[in-house]
């Protein structure tokens, strides 16, 4: 496991079959960070892509001039598998997390580094303001709920807090940037099997192992915020702006929540079971608003639907209950299982 030897930021990116032009753009962001006063390291990390990375014929002419560069393979699918074997060799004090659709601006260590001094309880920062740039286009009937599933920010001020549910101020895992020394603390507990959200995996889409990681900062008694000096740009392809990946991320991202919640705060599970609604009833509200989306066929009824479905999975899967059949039926249905 990496010690911490003086370096600032361990800056981690992690691929997978990676888009030449979307990473291109990545790395040459990274590449473009004001690292003035600054010590940095970046891991470049592979999870088990058809073509290793370090083979693609443009990686080294855009990775050439990053300072502190290292590449790693990690063969196990699912972000969150890339993610702890970057946290295992990070030497920084602070961990940046930056996809390979990332897009930081120059300053956005600068800015983190101000943060870090002038807000030492605040553990887990990330960007105020995320411009979504759907590269190839996106259908208009679909470009609101795409804003909002691919992270669209544009905050004013500077926001933290350190409730135990998530708050409009908590970043999203895009440019999330973590106390190591929490990290390690995430790391273990993963391990140790007390954790168990892997985030992206194959088909599987859900931001969990981001929730998880920000919340766990919380219960160890930090806060965590957004600035809207962080800015990035979030690049997004046809192959993601559209209608079925988007109806899987939005299943996804929802049913995980309370999982993520009950594993780091066990004592909300009390809470759960208390509101929990009957199969019965849950079957009844699934099936009048699947109708719905047969009326009417708009995108937006289906997003509807899939959102009210993964709130109540959530609060089932949390509690090991079987969703009711009927409902199982529509995810199938919709192809999000």
């Amino acid at each position: 496991m990496g010690g911490q030897e003086n370096v600032d930021y361990s800056i981690v990116i992690c691929t997978y079959n990676p888009d030449e032009n979307v990473l291109k753009r990545c790395l040459q962001a990274v590449r473009q960070l004001n690292v003035a006063n600054i010590s940095t390291e970046v891991i470049l990390v592979d999870n088990n892509s058809k073509v290793r990375v370090q083979d693609l014929p443009y990686i080294k002419e855009y990775t050439a001039g990053i300072p502190g560069l290292k590449q790693l393979f990690v063969v196990k699918q699912g972000l969150l598998y890339a993610r702890l074997a970057a946290i295992a060799e990070a030497k920084g004090a602070q961990i940046v997390f930056f996809d390979d659709d990332n897009e930081p601006e120059s300053e956005y260590l600068q800015e983190l580094h101000r943060l870090n001094k002038q807000f030492p309880n605040v553990a887990a920062w990330g960007p105020g303001n995320v411009e979504v740039d759907f590269v190839d286009g996106v259908d208009d009937n679909i470009r609101e709920v795409a804003l909002q599933l691919f992270q669209h920010r544009t905050a004013t001020t500077v926001g933290f807090a350190a409730i135990k549910d998530w708050q409009p101020c908590y970043p999203y895992g895009t440019g999330l940037c973590i106390k190591t020394d929490l990290c390690r603390e995430y790391l273990q507990q993963v391990n140790q099997g007390r954790l168990t959200l892997t985030g992206r995996n194959g088909n599987k889409l859900s931001s969990g192992e981001d929730t998880q990681m920000i919340m766990l900062c919380i219960s160890k008694g930090y806060a965590a915020g957004i600035s809207p000096a962080l800015r990035l740009t979030h690049i997004i392809t046809a192959k993601r702006a559209n209608r079925p990946y988007m109806n899987r991320l939005l299943y996804g991202t929802r049913s995980c929540y309370e999982t993520c919640m009950v594993q780091v705060f066990p004592e909300r599970k009390q809470m759960l079971e208390s509101k929990l609604i009957s199969g019965a009833k849950f079957s009844r509200q699934t099936l009048k608003k699947f109708l719905k989306t047969k009326w009417n066929r708009s995108p937006q009824k289906t997003f509807d639907l899939i959102q009210f479905i993964a709130a109540h999975a959530s609060d089932y899967m949390a509690l090991d209950k079987p969703l009711p059949g009927f409902v199982n039926k529509v995810l199938t249905s919709l192809k999000i299982v």
